[in-house]
């Protein structure tokens, strides 16, 4: 089994519009959390946007998108970013976002992309990492706390638990 992250590239495009016409067979994935995958009128748009996304801007902050890739199939997407110092990021959301293509579900990969994940957040200098997940999803709390997050408290909202994962 081959399982690497891979920044979104011209040679995921085949692959991306496959995963996403699937995913829409699974699910209305127009109310799903990963708008930053699904989002765009294109692979080229999407593209665009993950490059760009790179570099800090006004309104939010860097990060960086990557795709699990198993067996040369987009298995997960994840985002990472760079600090979470903006007033739209440090009560309600997170250093990291990620998701998992319907037919992935419920296997070891999340925890596993979640580990290769964290190597990359060492690399962009980060000491400790927030993570959130809603109230009712225990997959996402075990896939944290089986890379050692520790529960901090509920956001502000009460919607989300909040997670610290130290690097």
């Amino acid at each position: 089994m081959n399982l690497k992250l891979e920044f979104p590239s011209e040679k995921h495009k085949i692959n991306y519009n496959k995963t996403r016409k699937k995913w829409w067979e699974y699910e209305d994935i127009s109310k799903t959390s990963p708008w930053a995958f699904f989002n765009w009128n294109s692979f080229e748009e999407f593209l665009k946007i993950t490059k760009k996304d790179v570099y800090e801007s006004h309104w939010w902050v860097n990060a960086h998108l990557f795709f699990l890739i198993l067996n040369d199939e987009i298995a997960w997407a994840i985002q990472v970013r760079h600090h979470i110092d903006h007033p739209n990021l440090i009560d309600a959301w997170w250093h990291i976002w990620y998701w998992i293509v319907p037919k992935f579900r419920k296997k070891w990969y999340a925890t596993k992309m979640l580990e290769l994940w964290l190597v990359e957040a060492k690399k962009i200098w980060l000491k400790k990492v927030l993570l959130t997940c809603d109230l009712d999803n225990i997959g996402s709390k075990k896939v944290i706390e089986k890379n050692w997050g520790v529960f901090e408290r509920l956001t502000k909202n009460w919607s989300k638990k909040r997670f610290w994962i130290k690097l």
